[in-house]
C-alpha cells in the first residue's frame, strides 16, 4: 500500500502544478477582465448619480489610501440617509474595485482562502441580481432606489447607460463568483497536495506506521503538522479526505475522481492554440486600453488642481473686478500656457515642451471617454471590432504611441509642479507617482498584447507561405 500511495501522490503533484499554471494563465486572467468591466460599470453609475445630485460624493475620496483588498460597510441605515451613506459606500466600492484592477495580483499564490472570502463579501455588498427598493439589505435597497430616481426624466442615452451597466454588473458578479468558487475548490486540493508533499517527504514521517491504519495516519500527520507547516490552519475535514484517498474502501475511485477533476485536456488546448484567431488577440489588446479610462480620469482631476495652483495669483479686489468685467463683455480668458523640461529616459537628454493647458486637459478627458467606451464594450469598442483588421491595428498603434508620449509629458509635469508652484501653495500639490505607475503598467500591458497579436499574425503568414493551413 505504501508504494501505491507514493505513486498516486506523485501523479497528484504533477496534476496540481499543471492546474495551477492553467489557473494563473487562463482562469484568473478572465476573472481580472470581469473585475475591470465591473469597475467600469460601477464608475459610470457613480458619475451619473453624482451629476444628478442623487448621492453626495465622498469628500475624502482623494485622500483615501488602500493597501490591501477589503469589503465595504453593509450595516443598516434609513432612507433619508441614502444620499450621504450610499455616496460614501458606493465610492468605497468603486475605489476597492479600482485597487483590485490596478494593484492586486491575480495568482493562485496570492488568492488564498481568506482573500477568496473577502472578495466574495465585496461582491455581495450590493445584490446586483436582485435590485429592489424593498430589499432587506440597506445597500441594495438604497442603490435600487437611487437607480430608479436616476431614470426619472433622464435622456434615453442615460437610461440606456444605467440599464446596460446594471445588467453587466450582475453578470460580472455572477461570473467572478463562479471563478472564485472554482478557485476555492482548487485551493482545497492544493492544501491537501502540499500537505502530502511536505509530510510524506519529511525524514521523520514514518510511512510504514502511518499507512498501517487510518487512525495511525491521522496521528502521524498531527504529530508532524506544526513542524512541517508552521502556523497554518489544520483543516481536519481535508486531512480526513487525504486518509480516505489513501486507505478508504473507495480509495481507487476517489483518486481517479480527483485526477479527473484536475485534468487539463492537453489535446484540446493544443487544438485551440493552433486555431487562435488573430482578430481576437487584436481586440484583446484594444480592450486592454479600457483600464486607462479610470487612470486618466484620476490624472485629469489631479492635473486640473495642480495647474490651478501653478497659475495661482492672489485675488485682489481689482483683479476680481477685471475678471467680472471680462465675463460681462464676453472676453475670453487668455489660454494658460507653460513650458516644461522633458528628460528622455534612454539618452538622458533634456528638451523643452510647450503646454497649452486647456487643450492638454481636453486631450486627456477625450481619451478617458474613449477608453471608457472600450472598457464597457460600447459604441467605441463595437466600431473598432467591426473595422478592418489593419485599421484596428493602426488605431491601437496610435493609442499606444499617444499614451507613451502623454506619460512622458505628465511625468515631467509632476516634477514641474513640485518646483514651479508658489512655495506657499506647494503643500497642496497632488502627487502623481502612484497614478503614473498604474499608467505605465497599463501601457506595457497593451503593448505586450499588441506584440502577441503581431507574433500570431506573422506565424500564420509564415505557415501560409509554407503551404501549411492553421
Amino acid at each position: 500500500m505504501e508504494e501505491e500511495i507514493i505513486v498516486f501522490t506523485n501523479q497528484l503533484q504533477l496534476a496540481l502544478m499543471a492546474k495551477q499554471t492553467w489557473f494563473n494563465a487562463e482562469r484568473l486572467q478572465k476573472m481580472l477582465e470581469q473585475f475591470r468591466l465591473l469597475f467600469t460599470c460601477v464608475r459610470n453609475l457613480n458619475e451619473v448619480f453624482v451629476k444628478r445630485s442623487l448621492i453626495q460624493p465622498d469628500p475624502y475620496k482623494l485622500e483615501s489610501r488602500i493597501s490591501d483588498i477589503g469589503t465595504i460597510e453593509t450595516s443598516g441605515f434609513t432612507e433619508n440617509e441614502d444620499p450621504i451613506i450610499l455616496g460614501k459606500r458606493f465610492s468605497d466600492y468603486e475605489m476597492m474595485l479600482d485597487f483590485i484592477c490596478t494593484y492586486f495580483r491575480f495568482s493562485v499564490e496570492n488568492i488564498g482562502v481568506n482573500k477568496i472570502k473577502t472578495l466574495l463579501e465585496l461582491l455581495n455588498a450590493f445584490d446586483w441580481a436582485n435590485l429592489s427598493p424593498n430589499s432587506s439589505k440597506s445597500n441594495t435597497r438604497a442603490l435600487a432606489a437611487t437607480i430608479q430616481k436616476a431614470r426619472q426624466n433622464a435622456p434615453s442615452v442615460t437610461i440606456s447607460l444605467l440599464n446596460d451597466s446594471v445588467e453587466k454588473c450582475s453578470k460580472c458578479c455572477k461570473k467572478i463568483s463562479s471563478y472564485l468558487t472554482e478557485l476555492a475548490d482548487f485551493q482545497r486540493e492544493l492544501y491537501k497536495g502540499n500537505l502530502r508533499k511536505d509530510l510524506f517527504e519529511h525524514p521523520d514521517f514514518n510511512k510504514s506506521k502511518a499507512f498501517s491504519s487510518p487512525d495511525a495516519e491521522m496521528a502521524e500527520i498531527r504529530r508532524l503538522y506544526v513542524k512541517t507547516t508552521g502556523k497554518k490552519t489544520f483543516y481536519s475535514d481535508l486531512v480526513q479526505e487525504i486518509i480516505e484517498e489513501d486507505q478508504g474502501n473507495d480509495r481507487l475511485a476517489l483518486r481517479q475522481r480527483l485526477l479527473d477533476k484536475l485534468e487539463i485536456k492537453i489535446e484540446e488546448t493544443k487544438k485551440e492554440t493552433r486555431a487562435v484567431n488573430p482578430h481576437d488577440l487584436l481586440m484583446s489588446a484594444v480592450f486592454s486600453l479600457g483600464v486607462m479610462s479610470s487612470i486618466l480620469g484620476g490624472l485629469y482631476t489631479k492635473l486640473s488642481e495642480n495647474f490651478d495652483l501653478l497659475f495661482f495669483t492672489k485675488q485682489t479686489f481689482f483683479a476680481k473686478f477685471v475678471e467680472a468685467l471680462k465675463k460681462a463683455l464676453g472676453i475670453k480668458e487668455k489660454e494658460r500656457e507653460c513650458t516644461i523640461t522633458v528628460t528622455d529616459t534612454q539618452s538622458g537628454s533634456k528638451t523643452s515642451e510647450h503646454i497649452q493647458v486647456n487643450a492638454f486637459l481636453m486631450q486627456i478627458s477625450k481619451l478617458a471617454h474613449i477608453y471608457g467606451g472600450i472598457a464597457s464594450k460600447g459604441n467605441e469598442y463595437n466600431k473598432i471590432n467591426a473595422a478592418k483588421e489593419d485599421d484596428a491595428l493602426i488605431f491601437l498603434n496610435r493609442q499606444i504611441q499617444e499614451n507613451q508620449k502623454l506619460f512622458t509629458t505628465i511625468n515631467a509635469l509632476d516634477e514641474h509642479f513640485k518646483t514651479h508652484v508658489e512655495v506657499m501653495q506647494r503643500p497642496k500639490v497632488k502627487g502623481l507617482k502612484i497614478d503614473l505607475s498604474s499608467y505605465r503598467n497599463a501601457i506595457i500591458s497593451a503593448n505586450k498584447k499588441r506584440g502577441e497579436y503581431v507574433s500570431a499574425k506573422e506565424e500564420i503568414e509564415q505557415m501560409q507561405k509554407l503551404g501549411i493551413k492553421g
